[in-house]
């Protein structure tokens, strides 16, 4: 999306409904539902275009191309008399493509979605004041295409909202925020990271009982909906609370961390980079790489980046020194720069600010002839590898295997990046990155893990066909895993190559390997729980996908963990369970589609047949080719028993998946 529009007589409202409002003609009526339909559908699209075919199939996607077409003509020609009645020039009827005229019209979903980066608490709430209700409330045709579609960015629009809704509560006043924070829960009212933001703000406030009392109603809503607990993150923050004294109502995090900083996403301090080259003019390099990573840092969303002291004041002596060295933040990021002539050498390491701890470190060798490249590389590297070990260490995993040269370590990280993003562009991208790290060092085992499980996951996500690619997958694998065998992270990725041939004993084998060498590990959970469901062993499916749920406090793959809790649900009979679960997993990652599927199933199991077919188009609006014949095994698992296999089958077929 661009910026604010420049002029524009009308405004386009999509929140909470669609309106339509002239400057001179005041709030405009359009005749029937498919003329709004046609126009919410132009200004929520690239460029405000879209071609006739693409409109007809939209709207009416249960008929055949020539009547569709013809009833394309005459809504257009409704549309075209409703516009010019009102005298409003807004709409160009081309003949291959209609689209909305330039400037000619402000969209609220646009100004929303503009102003979403800013950085100022007045400027946020500016751009959130657009989202006024759910996208397109209450419009729908009572059909696939266009309802599907609406689904789908309501979903899209609503996450962004809670995500700014709760980064502007925490740059206002707590009074405001606590409003806020309410209102994020009336949005969204099984959303744990809401109430979190409202127990911080109610003990920033000193109202410690309410803050309790708000815990406990997080318990008993996550119980009720999904028969889970409230994450260990949620669990530790409370048990603190519970350990503070009656007359210390504000609590005061270890080592002087500040309330504001026990957030949802970590905080991270970058320290000044000491110079030991004996050379003032390194100074300004010093200085220059600071403030790159500080920015490089800033750019990503799940950090808060603070300023922090320098090491002299950490090191300064008496009283006043061990005050101003006191960490704001929950890590600590700082380094050195040597010299030997024209060479450079800088070391960088991140340190938990509560232990003590080094989470990570690594050296990067550079020339000074071009100081400003290597910063910049530095600052990427730096961001990169903070962002994988922050996300290992939530996991409680150390990585084993080693990291190889700066820049395999540097294109492996930047490829598993791509990985976690996990959509079928970012994984084929981060093939491509791994193949490169994976060529310059042919027998690293940590690009060959990375390596395997993106074609996995490429292949899970119908990004790459399985005939060739998973026999790829499954031999990196068991080659990280020859080269080091206590390495539990490659004990899952083979475990998810071995799921991907078929082998469902030994990947199990694989899974408890990896729960034998670290139990906290939420991946290995939620693999077995759904390789467990997969057999049939239901109770030690469910158990396992909640344990896995539980480690992994939410972050970006709790997706799979609750996908796994799904087939398990579906393979015990709990049809309406595995429907809701189903569903938040598509709100989710609605390019998962395999998620999508056991939607469909469960939703034809339930006797939503309307719901089920919409599941079914969605699947196939990004996957054509599935059919009833390649959908499992080729797509999705099999379940081991014939009778499960069966039955998923049928209500695929119920919920319209094409025989052929």
């Amino acid at each position: 999306m661009g910026g604010e529009y420049s002029g524009g007589a009308t405004k386009i409202s999509l929140f909470g409904g669609f309106r339509i409002e002239s400057e001179s003609a005041g709030p405009l009526r359009l005749t029937g539902r498919r003329g709004p339909a046609i126009v919410a559908y132009l200004a929520s699209c690239p460029g405000m275009a879209a071609t006739r075919e693409r409109l007809a199939d939209l709207l009416w996607y249960d008929s055949d191309s020539e009547h569709s077409r013809n009833s394309l003509r005459q809504t257009l020609s409704i549309l075209r008399q409703d516009l010019s009645r009102a005298g409003v020039d807004l709409v160009h009827f081309g003949r291959e493509s209609i689209d909305l005229k330039p400037n000619a019209a402000r969209v609220d979903v646009e100004e929303f979605e503009a102003g979403l980066s800013a950085r100022s608490a007045q400027d946020l709430e500016k751009a959130l004041a657009n989202y006024t209700g759910p996208f397109l409330e209450g419009l729908c045709l009572g059909g696939k295409g266009f309802d599907d579609w609406v689904a789908l960015e309501r979903d899209r629009l609503l996450n962004r909202a809670l995500e700014s809704f709760e980064k502007l509560a925490r740059l206002v006043d707590e009074e405001t925020g606590l409003s806020l924070a309410d209102r994020l829960l009336a949005m969204e009212p099984t959303r744990e990271a809401s109430y979190r933001l409202k127990i911080e703000l109610l003990i920033a406030c000193g109202q410690r009982d309410r803050a309790m009392r708000v815990y406990e109603t997080c318990r008993n809503v996550l119980k009720k909906e999904f028969g889970v607990d409230v994450s260990p993150e949620t669990r530790v923050f409370w048990q603190s609370l519970q350990s503070q004294p009656d007359n210390m109502p504000n609590l005061q995090p270890p080592n002087g961390v500040s309330v504001d900083q026990r957030s949802a996403h970590p905080s991270i301090c970058v320290s000044d980079f000491v110079n030991l080259t004996g050379k003032p003019g390194d100074d300004f390099f010093a200085r220059g790489l600071v403030q790159d990573i500080t920015t490089a840092l800033s750019e990503v969303a799940d950090y808060v980046v603070v300023s922090g002291p320098s090491p002299a004041e950490n090191n300064s002596s008496g009283e006043e020194g061990k005050l101003s060295g006191m960490p704001r933040a929950r890590y600590t990021l700082s380094g050195s720069i040597q010299r030997s002539g024209e060479a450079l050498r800088v070391n960088v390491q991140l340190v938990d600010a509560v232990d003590g701890r080094t989470v990570w470190a690594q050296k990067f060798d550079g020339g000074a002839e071009d100081t400003l490249e290597f910063q910049d590389g530095i600052a990427q590297s730096v961001v990169l590898a903070v962002s994988l070990e922050l996300q290992f260490t939530n996991w409680k995993v150390r990585d084993k295997s080693p990291p190889g040269p700066p820049e395999v370590r540097r294109l492996v990280n930047e490829a598993l990046m791509n990985y976690f993003e996990m959509t079928r562009p970012s994984l084929l991208s981060g093939i491509e990155i791994a193949e490169k790290a994976l060529s310059l060092s042919p027998n690293n085992a940590r690009a060959k893990r990375t390596l395997s499980v993106l074609i996995s996951m490429a292949a899970a996500f119908g990004a790459l066909p399985r005939e060739g690619h998973i026999e790829h997958a499954l031999e990196l694998a068991e080659e990280a895993v020859s080269a080091v065998p206590d390495d539990e992270i490659a004990r899952v990725i083979l475990s998810f190559a071995l799921e991907g041939s078929g082998r469902i004993d030994e990947a199990i084998a694989e899974c408890q390997h990896a729960i034998r060498l670290n139990p906290n590990y939420p991946s290995s959970h939620g693999d077995i729980s759904g390789l467990l469901a997969l057999r049939g062993q239901v109770s030690e499916a469910v158990r396992e996908a909640n344990e896995a749920i539980r480690l992994g406090t939410h972050d970006v793959i709790d997706f799979w963990r609750h996908h796994s809790l799904v087939v398990a649900l579906f393979a015990g009979g709990d049809d309406q369970r595995a429907l809701e679960v189903a569903r938040r997993v598509v709100r989710t990652k609605p390019g998962f589609v395999r998620g999508a599927l056991y939607w469909a199933a469960a939703a034809s199991a339930t006797g939503n047949n309307d719901e089920a077919s919409r599941a079914i188009h969605h699947c196939l609006s990004q996957l054509p080719h599935l059919n009833l014949s390649n959908v499992c095994p080729g797509f999705v698992p099999r379940y081991v028993s014939d009778h499960l296999h069966s039955r998923f089958l049928e209500m695929l077929s119920r919920a319209g998946l094409p025989g052929v």
